[in-house]
């Protein structure tokens, strides 16, 4: 095992970037660009690694995608004065400088402005947005401030920030700034704003990062056809984006989940619930509104001391026309064994299929007839999974898709499982092969999953590594995971005000950081094939991005 485990686990990727050749960090990129559209955290963390390394300059491809990461980011922060002084030293771009200069002369108070923009708006984003309002108050022409305000009130889920009715743009980046203004809105699909902001563009200065939003937008207006239209020029622009493809692909050719197979297949639908009755009440809730055909339910109570068994009694009746079977055990015995107590019951092994969901997701009416027709389509298709997505409108992603990233220089990590702080635009409803999907709504074709001895592996109780170290299983097995993004699951795990949040529990810490050892000392024997489970050997039928 790397010998910087320890401060590669906790600076997170920009560290585990150090650890890579260049030839490997183009690799890298190229397979998030074959899963996910750039956001602005990963792009600068890319961009870091590429400038800091002096290699970067003699070897082509790294140079190519370094000044590709920069265009993008670009995009996504156009008056960020750091990036314009990294455009402008490594290119010489006139445009870069000019607006730089123009950013530094109202960059008044800068060193405030440092120490605001320094502070970490995962943590601390309403005292942020307080601090950059008042600055900006101060300084109504405060480009900087003003794109960093817009930055936090993403974050926050905010269309208008208040710091707008004093913020005085400069005439001399009025488009640039209108366009940055449209991202916003249409990020947040506020679309009404954003449709305003639209029709006043000047097309000519719209990127592709624009015009996949305006797609959306679009589409959700009805007008599929100009929303396709604009996902084209969008690919016209920048050919590597894979996610726009197979978007595309959907649009011209919409997925029908065929209802009847809820009935014509054999289906067991399995939850496990601890001491949570009033969300595992409303999770049967929805459960019950959703068409689960004639599949029969098996409800685990996981040594629960509440009134969950009495919530799920009650609950019984929402489902006339299914089997119902209550498991009462008298001692939690933890996620990953709650799973295989149920998988390993004689009547679920007997079903064709085996569905798993929490006890505090809601579920869309045609989640199980989406995911059987998307097994049906391929024998070797073992685990299907949707789009997860935290509850509150606009709806920030929580989980769409991994794999792996890293097996090599004694480390042995997953990628990033959507794009980071991003809300659900529909950019990624479409179907695809992944390696891993995540476990709280998703669907096991049994006679795929039956060999699999450790089945979710009690070694990483409690937390979502089983989830994971499952799925990979069952690719090493020859079987494939798929993503269905036309399904959306709203998981209330960790919800409300601190969901955001990082987790400062020690104690929490201290078992996710020995889950990710013990996953790489139990794959550390077969490394080669774990690692063999990137993006890019997938055949997903579009071009494969290059550089």
């Amino acid at each position: 095992m790397n010998e910087q485990y320890f401060q590669i686990y906790q600076y997170g990727m920009a560290a585990q970037l150090k650890e890579l050749t260049l030839d490997e960090m183009v690799e890298y990129v190229l397979n998030h660009l074959h899963n996910f559209l750039l956001d602005e955290s990963v792009s600068f963390c890319f961009i870091e690694r590429f400038a800091n390394d002096p290699e970067t300059g003699k070897h082509t491809q790294a140079t190519r995608a370094l000044l590709y990461l920069l265009d993008k980011a670009l995009q996504l922060r156009p008056f960020r004065p750091g990036l314009l002084g990294a455009v402008v030293k490594l290119t010489g771009n006139t445009a870069a400088q000019q607006r730089m200069d123009l950013i530094a002369e109202r960059n008044l108070d800068k060193e405030i402005y440092d120490q605001i923009s320094g502070l970490d708006i995962k943590k601390d984003a309403e005292d942020v947005a307080t601090f950059i309002a008042q600055l900006i108050k101060a300084h109504p022409d405060h480009i900087a401030a003003a794109q960093f305000a817009l930055t936090v009130d993403r974050h926050l889920g905010i269309p208008y920030g208040h710091w707008r009715d004093d913020f005085v743009c400069p005439q001399a980046i009025r488009r640039d700034w209108d366009i940055a203004l449209f991202n916003h809105h249409a990020s947040l699909c506020d679309y009404d704003s954003a449709r305003k902001i639209w029709d006043s563009l000047h097309m000519d200065m719209v990127r592709e990062t624009s015009l996949n939003m305006a797609a959306e937008m679009f589409i959700a207006s009805g007008d599929r056809a100009k929303g396709i239209a604009l996902y084209k020029a969008s690919l016209e622009q920048d050919p590597r984006q894979t996610p726009v493809r197979l978007r595309v692909r959907e649009l011209e050719h919409p997925f029908q989940p065929d209802a009847s197979l809820t009935d014509s297949s054999s289906v067991s639908i399995c939850l496990y619930s601890w001491n949570k009755g009033e969300i595992l009440g409303q999770t049967l809730q929805s459960l019950s509104r959703s068409n689960i055909g004639s599949a029969t339910l098996h409800i685990l109570l996981n040594g629960c001391t509440d009134d969950s068994r009495a919530i799920v009694d009650a609950a019984c009746p929402l489902f006339p026309n299914n089997k119902v079977v209550i498991h009462d055990l008298h001692v939690n015995i933890g996620a990953p064994a709650a799973r295989n107590w149920l998988m390993r019951l004689p009547e679920v092994q007997e079903s064709q299929y085996i569905a798993f969901l929490d006890d505090d997701v809601t579920v869309p009416e045609n989640w199980l007839a989406s995911f059987l027709t998307v097994a049906e389509q391929d024998d070797s298709i073992g685990v299907v999974g949707c789009k997860i997505v935290h509850p509150g409108m606009p709806s920030l992603i929580q989980y769409l898709f991994r794999y792996v990233a890293i097996a090599d220089h004694g480390l042995l990590k997953m990628s990033i499982h959507s794009p980071l702080g991003s809300y659900d635009t529909h950019s990624y409803d479409y179907i695809r092969e992944t390696r891993n999907v995540m476990g709280c709504l998703h669907l096991l074709r049994t006679s795929a999953v039956k060999n699999i001895k450790a089945g979710f592996d009690i070694r990483f109780s409690p937390s979502q590594v089983d989830d994971i170290d499952h799925d990979i299983a069952v690719c090493l097995e020859g079987h494939k995971v798929m993503y269905c993004g036309l399904v959306t699951c709203v998981h209330h795990q960790s919800s409300g005000v601190n969901f955001k949040r990082i987790n400062d529990n020690i104690a929490a810490t201290g078992s996710t950081m020995g889950n990710d050892i013990k996953f790489y000392f139990k794959h550390l024997e077969h490394m080669h094939a774990v690692k063999a489970l990137d993006n890019l050997s997938l055949d997903l039928g579009v071009r494969l991005p290059e550089f």
